[in-house]
């Protein structure tokens, strides 16, 4: 641009045939490469005419082999005042010998503007930009432009290096308009926010928090807090908060987790003692969410191989997640994800981690066990040790905490005391001699009124005071365990040519010995065989069920099991036929009902033999005190006793 000027001047003063001056000679010295002579033509003419020689100079100091940009803008801007005060009779005066005009002046500032520019863009500096934008951003806008996003980046840049907050404040008030404002903004918040809570403690920042209500990392200040007093994770640590920082986004968590662990585990005592204690606790929805769940029973149930709990409407509670389930029991249940055990509450939450290989409850705890060792906890889940123990100390420790009872055997009770004397025996009933010690064997089968005593082949019957009843008949009795289970109706077996009766308690034969085998009397009825079938009579010698059956059992309290070549059946204790014998298995189950199996699974009848659960199920087992769990390729179902009805999952 500025060899274009010059240019411009060249023909200028080729063309020009009027009188030399000095800034036309200083002109012309130029274009000859005589630059000190032209430099001092010009500086001859700063008195005599400024206008020229300040547009002489300008283009002088504006040159590449005498650029100096200060000198060539003051004499611009000297220039160009005293232009545009000039006449236009004074300016059309000097067009005559010198190509000044308002054209060549802007080209000029123009000129320098770029050179200056470059400059910048080479040594970014600031305080440059800043001048440069003093002597040409009003002239040239879209230069300024670009200047001012080329200076608000390089004070963004440096105050970001600074890296404190006041750095940052500085670029922000001076800069208002910067592209980069609203991330300062941002970075200042956050600056600020590190360096007045640096140290962490409670004072700065609950310091920062009323000073600086505003900052957008007022969360995070909340947050860390309530950490501090988190840490302690006690109720009294989250009471503390409560009543320092009432107003807290964090108060309502705090009042949680007092909830929380208040109510760990759930019961009704302590929902009731909590309501006492914390009258204002806020979220009552809780405390009666926390009354249902209380009462609520949860059910296992089974959703594509992973188990869930549902209530009693069959709704979903807790999602299947777990590879195995319990029953809650006091409102916790042994859970299990990936083969390790856990203990989880109601509402799903962890009282015991996951980590144990094997998690057993009993009626007083549970014992947990990990790779090394085993550990007891409460029915709370509460540790009762910390470091693990060795199985034996497990049992040593259950047996002094009482945990585990040794089973009472039952035990038959005899009103007689056998005494003994030179090898024969005889007994005693509260001191009194009731038959003396002269018999071989005696058998006296418990709860029975009647006594045998043997001597070589003969035996001997007495009743309980010892008066004999003669039998003279009488070839053999049963042995003590089979004759106990045939007396407790107060008969007895005998036999007679091989051939099976029964006694009464006198001695008197009250069925004739006509059977080939006999099973206990129960009910007055006797089940006997009679040419290779069975039947039932009853005490007074009636047939109460003919002889048709492979076998019949007694079968309390229910009456008796019968079958044949169809399968097995039932008889009550009048010998009337409740369940065809047309069933692979039979069994008592919780006190009054029939577990029944047939070809298509296991089914439950009443005592009355009346269908409750038809047979459809692999498994049916009690699972609390009035429902049972029901399993089938289906997944888990439940029957309420009580209500006689089945409860699946309703999805």
């Amino acid at each position: 641009m500025i060899k274009y000027c010059i240019f411009i001047f060249l023909i200028g003063l080729t063309s020009n045939s009027f009188a030399q001056k000095n800034t036309q000679k200083g002109l012309h010295a130029l274009t000859q490469d005589n630059f000190g002579l032209a430099k001092s033509y010009f500086y001859k003419d700063l008195k005599k005419d400024s206008i020229a020689a300040a547009f002489g100079l300008c283009v002088f100091y504006s040159q590449a082999f005498s650029y100096e940009p200060d000198s060539a803008l003051f004499y611009l801007n000297s220039c160009t005042q005293s232009w545009t005060k000039a006449t236009i009779q004074e300016k059309n005066a000097r067009l005559k010998w010198i190509p000044i005009s308002d054209s060549t002046i802007h080209e000029l500032f123009l000129t320098l503007a770029q050179k200056e520019y470059a400059v910048l863009l080479r040594q970014p500096s600031i305080d440059q930009t800043e001048e440069w934008l003093t002597h040409f951003g009003s002239l040239f806008p879209n230069m300024a432009t670009e200047a001012i996003l080329f200076r608000d980046s390089l004070a963004y840049e440096e105050a970001v290096a600074a890296q404190t907050a006041a750095a940052l404040k500085l670029f922000i008030s001076s800069y208002p308009e910067a592209q980069q404002h609203e991330t300062a903004v941002a970075l200042y918040d956050q600056l600020w926010y590190q360096e007045q809570t640096s140290n962490n403690t409670e004072l700065a920042l609950a310091t920062f928090i009323l000073s600086y209500p505003n900052n957008p990392y007022i969360t995070q200040a909340w947050s860390r807090l309530y950490a501090i007093y988190a840490k302690e994770a006690s109720i009294t640590s989250f009471a503390t908060f409560i009543e320092r920082y009432p107003n807290s986004p964090y108060t309502p968590k705090a009042w949680k987790q007092i909830h929380q662990l208040y109510l760990k585990p759930y019961s009704a005592e302590k929902l009731a003692q909590f309501k006492i204690d914390y009258p204002t606790y806020p979220f009552l929805e809780d405390l009666a969410q926390d009354a249902e769940l209380l009462l609520k029973k949860l059910y296992p149930f089974l959703q594509v191989d992973q188990f869930g709990y549902m209530d009693q409407n069959g709704q979903q509670v807790i999602a299947p997640q777990f590879d195995d389930a319990s029953a809650f029991v006091e409102g916790l249940a042994v859970v299990s994800k990936n083969s390790i055990y856990g203990l989880i509450n109601k509402k799903n939450e962890n009282i015991v981690d996951f980590k144990f290989l094997d998690i057993t409850a009993t009626e007083q705890g549970f014992i947990a066990e990990d790779s090394s060792g085993f550990y007891l906890l409460s029915r709370q889940g509460q540790f009762l040790q910390q470091k693990a123990l060795e199985w034996e100390e497990v049992q040593q420790t259950l047996l002094a905490m009482n945990w585990q009872k040794k089973p009472e055997l039952p035990q038959a009770v005899s009103k007689y005391e056998v005494i003994q004397k030179n090898g024969k025996v005889g007994l005693n009933k509260r001191g009194k001699n009731i038959l003396p010690a002269k018999y071989e064997q005696i058998i006296s089968p418990p709860h029975a009124t009647y006594i045998f005593a043997k001597i070589g082949k003969n035996l001997h019957y007495f009743d309980s005071t010892g008066k004999r009843l003669e039998i003279n008949d009488l070839e053999w009795f049963l042995n003590a365990a089979e004759l106990a289970s045939f007396t407790k109706e107060n008969v007895a077996v005998f036999s007679k040519g091989s051939k099976l009766g029964l006694l009464d308690t006198k001695g008197r034969i009250i069925v004739k010995n006509s059977y080939e085998a006999a099973q206990p009397v129960y009910a007055g009825l006797w089940p006997v065989q009679q040419k290779g079938k069975w039947g039932l009579v009853s005490t007074s010698s009636k047939v109460v069920l003919p002889f048709l059956y492979n076998q019949i059992v007694a079968f309390p309290p229910f009456g008796f099991l019968i079958q044949d070549t169809r399968g097995v059946g039932l008889v009550d204790s009048s010998g009337k036929v409740l369940l065809q014998p047309e069933f692979k298995a039979i069994k008592s189950f919780e006190t009054d009902l029939l577990l029944v199996e047939n070809q298509n699974g296991l089914g439950l009848y009443n005592k009355d033999a009346q269908l409750l659960i038809e047979c459809a199920y692999q498994r049916i087992i009690p699972f609390d005190e009035r429902t049972l769990q029901l399993s089938s390729s289906k997944g888990l179902a439940y029957y309420f006793l009580t209500d006689q009805k089945i409860m699946t999952f309703q999805p």
